[in-house]
């Protein structure tokens, strides 16, 4: 709740007389503040109490008995009607029978008299003789609008001092606020002056420095680890599906989108093979949204004692909720929730933690963004993969040949080696299957033998770390194989289509044959282009791209009708013509006609290559185009071949159906009579 909200329900509350309210907060100065305000718009007189100085105003200034927390409890009812009674740090006075004793008898005669005690504090513990008489209420830390007036204030200052003037653009205004929030007024304005100390612009190390400060929050607790930001997304070769997907959901942690009514985004879950950056991307995208990385490892939670566990869970999510804007990093979830099963030896004690995690995902309404990463999908329960507990499920597979080329230079670069010096295209040929963190390792690796022997790194000595190292892609063939199968259907890919990819890399080979060192490639060219804009299939068949193209749309669209695919393919590429796919099994079997050449070959050669797959359909699925079919339609294939054209409605797809029919990857174009 904001600050706004919480003024208004201790108005009500102490308009309609409630005599104990404890409030918890570390603000005691915005707080006492803000207090007096209400006091005097309510025409409420107020007084302040501590164990130092007594009460102020006191009633006898000659005898200040008023410090001793009993006899000031009986003093209250010789105060005006109409008063309410701000107590800071009593709690620790609520361990004493007497003084408790002491709250309860003076309950009837607050109600009587229109007073309010209010018992102020960082602990809001209420005892239980108290619990039936008494409202206890968390006091937020500043909001937006307290935090920007904060730096207004401390800009201004700068200039009184001398220093250097900053000009803030919105956004950068707004991504300052937010990194700093969950901290203290206090804490806000220290950690912004030392961040902004002697500088005359706004970059990633001021964003850096302001998250730092949330560390010692996290500090206090053995259940949660503050991680260093030390990589972005500079850092990581490809996977430019994934840091587009987390670009564009930043921007729905925005006010403006908030006013919109835009949800903010839950979480992402990261499945892929060992090594190949999941990690790093965790602390990529806390960098990316300007939010501090905390890590959790599930497996702490658990403890001996009596419902322990479930306090662990519930202590880690508040404080996480304390501290948002915020990433919570879950790595290797799959590890930290084994247990989880439907079976009779499943663990109670993680179901019930991992229940309640996945309800507090779905429901929380604090921006703490979610990083699950995963090595294997034999451990995460169905629960955690159903929709609405992440955003999105993403799978990073083993780098293709143009991020296995970035990787290198990333990695080259951090040995303060010039990737020009080396030819990048036959080192990413020898690395092909290999991970990210196994290609660091073969260059690290080089480094490292090459210092030994005294000499300059040559590429020599890279193809030899190379070759020494095995991949995990061979030594687990088996493993990787099934986790992909089951990600391709299940997840979105991390790097834009490795199909298109491929198809461009070949494309690229049977026109310039291997690189030629000197100048950036086609396949780079195109590949670059088509990160920029996601492997756009309009882009791709202007330039002429057909077959990379018509895979794009389909993988884009997921399902589509041979006439849905002309109508929106027609504004790049002549699609109408005399040609149609047939069944080579069954040549009368008819799957489209009227298609142009240009489409037809392409989309034949998809669908035998099992890039594409017939998926048949009712003619209802065709609407007005299956007026156009003047063939008899084929409800299902039979055994027999047909004695006459016969049409079978069919989609197309990226996704393979259930089970295969091998007659329907087997398709020609062919030239058919309209």
């Amino acid at each position: 709740m904001s600050t706004t909200n919480v003024i208004e329900i201790l108005r009500e509350r102490i308009l309609c007389h409630f005599p104990l309210l404890f409030l918890t907060t570390w603000e005691e100065d915005r707080w006492e503040s803000e207090l007096a305000t209400l006091a005097l718009d309510i025409e409420r007189g107020l007084v302040l109490w501590t164990a130092t100085d007594g009460a102020a105003p006191p009633l006898d200034t000659t005898n200040r008995s008023d410090r001793n927390p009993a006899e000031f409890l009986q003093q209250i009812a010789d105060y005006p009607r109409d008063h309410v009674f701000l107590l800071k740090d009593f709690h620790p006075f609520l361990k004493d029978s007497f003084v408790v004793r002491r709250l309860r008898d003076v309950i009837p005669t607050l109600t009587e008299q229109n007073k309010t005690i209010l018992l102020m504090g960082p602990d809001g513990t209420v005892p239980i003789e108290l619990q039936r008489d008494s409202v206890s209420l968390e006091l937020p830390l500043p909001g937006l609008d307290e935090l920007r007036e904060e730096l207004r204030e401390l800009l201004i200052q700068r200039q009184h001092n001398g220093e250097p003037n900053i000009r803030l653009t919105d956004q950068q205004e707004e991504k300052l606020l937010k990194t700093v929030m969950g901290l203290t007024t206090k804490q806000v304005r220290q950690s912004m002056a030392r961040a902004l100390l002697g500088r005359s612009k706004i970059d990633n190390d001021v964003y850096a420095l302001l998250i730092s400060e949330k560390k010692h929050m996290v500090q206090g607790s053995d259940l949660l680890e503050f991680q260093e930001l030390s990589e972005g997304a500079q850092d990581i070769g490809g996977l430019d599906a994934l840091k587009s997907w987390v670009r564009t959901r930043s921007e729905a942690f925005s006010e403006k989108a908030r006013a919109r009514g835009i949800p903010a985004p839950k979480g992402v879950l990261l499945l892929g093979v060992q090594g190949c950056g999941k990690s790093l991307t965790s602390r990529a995208i806390a960098q990316m949204l300007a939010f501090p990385l905390v890590r959790l490892d599930v497996s702490t939670l658990l403890s001996g004692g009596l419902g322990q566990s479930e306090k662990n869970l519930r202590d880690v999510l508040n404080l996480m909720e304390m501290i948002s804007p915020a990433v919570l990093w879950m790595d290797e979830v799959e590890k930290g929730f084994a247990g989880v099963s439907e079976g009779a030896g499943s663990d109670s004690t993680m179901i019930r933690l991992m229940g309640r995690f996945l309800t507090w995902m779905q429901e929380k309404k604090a921006p703490v963004f979610v990083v699950a990463t995963a090595n294997s999908v034999t451990g995460l329960p169905p629960e955690m993969l159903r929709r609405g507990r992440f955003d999105e499920l993403f799978f990073v597979d083993l780098p293709n040949y143009h991020e296995r080329k970035a990787i290198l230079e990333i990695h080259l670069k951090k040995q303060n080696l010039k990737s020009a010096s080396f030819d990048m295209g036959v080192l990413a040929d020898k690395t092909e299957g290999y991970s990210g963190a196994e290609i660091e390792q073969a260059v690290q690796t080089a480094v490292v033998e090459n210092y030994n022997r005294g000499g300059s790194l040559e590429a020599a000595d890279l193809e030899e770390a190379i070759d020494d190292t095995v991949p995990l892609s061979v030594t687990m063939e088996e493993k990787i194989f099934e986790l992909r199968e089951w990600a391709r259907t299940r997840c979105r890919a991390a790097t834009p289509d490795s199909r298109v990819l491929q198809m461009l890399e070949e494309e690229h080979r049977e026109k310039t044959g291997q690189d030629d060192g000197n100048a950036l490639s086609l396949f780079e060219e195109d590949a670059a282009d088509a990160s920029e804009e996601q492997f756009n299939w309009r882009t791709m068949l202007a330039e002429g791209r057909v077959r990379s193209g018509l895979l794009e749309f389909v993988s884009e669209k997921n399902q589509v009708t041979l006439a849905e695919l002309q109508e929106a393919v027609g504004e790049h590429v002549e699609v109408n013509g005399e040609f149609g796919l047939a069944l080579r099994a069954d040549p009368h079997v008819v799957i489209w006609h009227g298609m142009s050449a240009e489409i037809a070959a392409p989309l034949a050669k998809l669908i035998s290559e099992r890039k594409l797959y017939l998926h048949p359909v009712s003619s209802l699925r065709y609407g007005d185009s299956a007026a156009k079919v003047t063939l008899p339609k084929l409800v299902a294939l039979t055994d027999d071949r047909q004695s006459r054209a016969m049409w079978l409605p069919a989609t197309i797809s990226a996704i393979a159906p259930e089970d295969v029919d091998e007659r329907l990857v087997r398709v020609a174009r062919m030239k058919l009579q309209r």
